[in-house]
């Protein structure tokens, strides 16, 4: 007999439509569980359901009459607005607990009635950070046979310093886990011990071990992520797009970058496995859109998927990341549009070479870099670029390159970021080589929970515990805002990503633009009825 397992993801108030699509991570674990002979459950509260359970009907009322003033129509609030939003904001933060609360005890009940053995809980940033860990301490006190274990980005980029905040983790999961929720399953039953475990810090005699790490080899060996009700609970609230874990890992070693160090080596999937993917997808649940996982998807690869999807004549919509560097040469963007691919995400980050060299590790000319991304407009593929800004070492004749380079590129969208510090990657472990200042030993816990706040400016975040170019938090994060007005007054789109505009083509014959601005109106508000609607929407259109 096999264990009987529960993998659960809350990742806090929804925030992008993204949030509702279905998550391949805890899919692709499910399968790896049942493929073993164990029994498992997935519950997904990332849905429209949770802003009802959370927001009475009168905060929804006032929230959207203050977002459509503030959003649609960009009018300053008023004194008696800013009063009834704090009052609004203090009735939200206790319905939260009495929903968190809720939340403890639906699932101790399923716990308690299914004979789980394993709780396996994704652990996000943020308020769904804090949620996941109370939960845990939660369940292993009230059933303390119980095992429960902790995995995803946080584990990833905190590691054990986790454990100062969530001593009650029988283990935290980093890497890859596909074969290690297998053993941990194992474990539950009693059948190996936590020592044997791969990819896994675990505490021993008041100190913390980490096992070593190990990569799956051939990712053609996975089982297909199940999406089946039985199996995924919450799937019939989701968005129909998958995500395809086409490749893993990434060889550029950017100095900023979380994905080496969590990911390691690239590997790919064939492209006959990634076309049986979709084909299954869109004949199990009727799904065609797809976006692509891996930090860069390989170009070669990606022109094979293409020229299998064209000879076969399967109609779908995809997009990915694309490394510039990678796609010199290699590029066929006339045939992946004819495919259905629909957007490609580009990390530029700086137009300065001497930027890009020095602080990123990017070693590519900034005519290359315009040249692949109008070759990829030219082919009629929404084209999102990322810049990184104010970048370490950024002066106003870099500043001006880079506006300069994105004037006359002009992307279809400028995700526009300042950086972000990962524990791991040279920006953290060299920051001063950099020209960051920040505390090591106690930036872990400071950030760990940090909450960004995404449906408003930077400046209304609370500060960041580090210094850029010698600038503190609210100046460099107002330095990130100019630069994206500036985008705006250029007539240049900013903040619309590649899966954003993918469920735009399937959601509405209207303008982008009223796209991003009513859900940004719909999200704030709390507004369940229309989040349902337009997800009822985008799958009808993906059909």
């Amino acid at each position: 007999m096999g264990a009987r397992c529960l993998l659960l993801s809350l990742a806090g108030t929804p925030k992008i439509l993204s949030d509702f699509v279905p998550d391949n991570g805890l899919a692709s674990l499910a399968a790896c569980l049942l493929k073993a002979g164990h029994e498992v459950i997935i519950r997904d509260y990332n849905n429209p359901d949770l802003f009802d359970r959370i927001y009475p009907a009168a905060c929804k009322r006032f929230l959207n009459s203050f977002a459509e003033k503030v959003f649609l129509y960009q009018r300053r609030p008023a004194f008696n607005d800013l009063v009834l939003l704090r009052a609004v904001e203090q009735v939200l933060a206790l319905r939260k607990r009495m929903f968190l609360q809720e939340v403890k005890e639906e699932l101790l009940q399923q716990v308690e009635t299914a004979g789980i053995n394993l709780v396996g809980i994704k652990l996000w940033a943020g308020e769904g950070f804090h949620w996941s860990v109370e939960i845990a301490g939660f369940l292993k006190k009230k059933v303390p046979g119980l095992w429960v274990f902790g995995g995803g980005p946080q584990v990833d980029i905190f590691g054990h310093h986790l454990f100062s905040v969530c001593p009650f983790f029988d283990g935290l999961c980093y890497g890859e886990g596909e074969e290690t929720i297998v053993q941990l399953a194992n474990v539950a039953l009693g059948r190996t011990n936590l020592s044997e475990v791969f990819n896994i810090y675990y505490r021993k005699d008041g100190q913390v071990v980490k096992n070593p790490a190990r990569e799956i080899q051939d990712l053609n060996q996975l089982p297909i992520p199940v999406y089946e009700e039985a199996v995924y609970q919450e799937i019939h609230k989701k968005i129909k797009m998958l995500v395809i874990d086409e490749s893993r890992g990434c060889p550029n070693r950017c100095f900023f970058c979380i994905h080496p160090v969590k990911s390691g080596r690239r590997r790919e999937k064939s492209p006959d496995r990634v076309l049986k993917e979709m084909e299954q997808a869109r004949q199990a649940y009727g799904v065609s859109l797809f976006r692509f996982a891996g930090s860069s998807t390989p170009p070669v690869l990606m022109t094979e998927v293409a020229r299998r999807l064209v000879e076969r004549g399967l109609r779908v919509r995809y997009s990915s990341f694309g490394s510039l560097r990678e796609f010199q040469g290699q590029e066929d963007f006339s045939l992946w549009k004819d495919s259905g691919c629909q957007s490609i995400f580009f990390g530029v980050e700086s137009a300065s070479e001497t930027i890009l060299r020095l602080a990123m590790n990017r070693r590519i000319k900034k005519e290359t870099m315009a040249h692949i991304l109008k070759k990829c407009q030219s082919a009629g593929i929404f084209t999102v670029v990322s810049i990184i800004h104010p970048a370490p070492m950024e002066t106003r004749e870099s500043r001006r390159e880079t506006m300069e380079f994105l004037k006359d590129v002009r992307p279809d969208s400028v995700l526009v970021q300042f950086p972000g510090i990962y524990p791991g990657t040279p920006w953290f472990e060299q920051a001063e080589r950099f020209g960051f200042s920040l505390d090591r030993e106690k930036y872990p816990r400071q950030v760990m929970g940090y909450q960004i706040k995404s449906l408003f400016p930077p400046r209304y975040w609370r500060p960041l515990p580090y210094l850029i170019n010698g600038m503190p938090f609210r100046v460099f994060a107002r330095e990130t805002e100019l630069f994206q007005e500036e985008l705006n007054r250029s007539g240049i789109l900013t903040g619309v990503s590649d899966e954003a505009y993918l469920l735009f083509q399937a959601a509405s014959p209207g303008s982008l633009e009223a796209f991003i601005r009513n859900n940004r109106c719909w999200f704030y508000a709390g507004d369940a009825r229309r989040l349902t609607e337009e997800i009822d929407t985008i799958n009808r259109g993906s059909g």
